[in-house]
């Protein structure tokens, strides 16, 4: 993705401009209002409230339009979530709570437009998980709730899509793996959690039937680069995986020629090829020895 935006690694393009109709969200606010919202920094006008304009913008993220759903909701919400700060506890877990649900909507359908609504309300829970880092506000069970949704997002979604031209970012694949990456850095995760998620991006990339081209393998190695980053970080899974990968990759040079095959190798290989690119920083030295030496010993048998 395109142009930086407020949570690292979340990022999202797109041109403002003002649709000929403008028509009203459904509180009545026209898309006037909302760029000239834009065009202030998303300062909030005196006599509105964050918490109002945050709810009424999750309607936006519906949109097929990037304007509406990319330039204004999702950059309002992250301005007012996690850069301005202005939601209380309460606030936020209103917020997840409408969230979690639209999340779910359509998954494990064919592609449709219903993609746009859940892939962008699973990158904004992303953004309540990364406030949630500053000032907590989840309880065990509400996180437990999100990392189980980032978890299903990974695995049930169809709709693969990455950039759709005249609607924007889809994303779904790269929106979970946001999401994944800061629930990995929150202490709630337990040692017992690693697997899961390690297997979840495995599989992710094993049954997608497609070498991701829209980023999403750099998304999903940074998911895993927090897990390494931690302090009870367990290197089994990674090499399990990577044991099985060597296995898979051999299994295609052998006998006749599957492109599917090759595919679900070459997709795996390309996120812990990021992965590895990103092992060099003293925050993730303590663990990173091992992982390095798993995927070099990987990379030099998968040539």
């Amino acid at each position: 993705m395109s142009a930086a935006r407020f949570v690292a690694c979340l990022a999202i393009g797109g041109s403002l401009l003002l649709p000929a109709a403008a028509p009203a969200t459904e509180s009545g606010h026209d898309m006037a209002f909302w760029i000239s919202l834009k065009s202030h920094g998303f300062k909030v006008p005196a006599g509105s409230s964050a918490e109002a304009l945050s709810l009424e913008l999750l309607d936006m993220l519906l949109s097929t339009d990037p304007v509406r759903r990319d330039d204004i909701a999702y950059e309002a919400f992250a301005a007012w979530v996690h850069r301005d700060e202005l939601l209380g506890p309460t606030a936020l877990e209103i917020l997840r709570v409408r969230l979690v649900s639209m999340a779910r909507v359509g998954l494990g359908a064919a592609e449709d437009d219903r993609v746009f609504g859940r892939s962008f309300a699973v990158l904004c829970l992303s953004v309540l998980a990364a406030e949630d880092l500053r000032k907590p506000f989840l309880t065990d069970s509400r996180y437990r709730e999100l990392l189980a949704l980032g978890l299903e997002a990974l695995a049930r979604e169809r709709d693969l899509r990455g950039y759709v031209p005249g609607k924007g970012w889809a994303h779904a694949t790269a929106h979970a793996a946001d999401l994944l990456k800061f629930l990995a850095r929150n202490p709630a995760l337990k040692p017992a959690d690693t697997a899961p998620m390690v297997e979840g991006i495995a599989n992710r990339l094993r049954t997608a039937g497609q070498v991701f081209v829209w980023g999403e393998d750099v998304r999903l190695a940074m998911a895993l680069r927090s897990l390494i980053a931690r302090a009870d970080f367990d290197p089994a899974p990674i090499a399990q995986w990577a044991a099985r990968l060597q296995l898979d990759n051999k299994a295609v040079w052998s006998g006749d020629f599957e492109a599917s095959r090759y595919v679900a190798v070459r997709a795996q290989l390309n996120t812990l090829a990021q992965l590895a690119a990103r092992l060099g920083s003293p925050a993730v030295d303590g663990n990173a020895a091992a992982v390095r030496n798993t995927l070099g010993g990987l990379f030099a048998n998968s040539d």
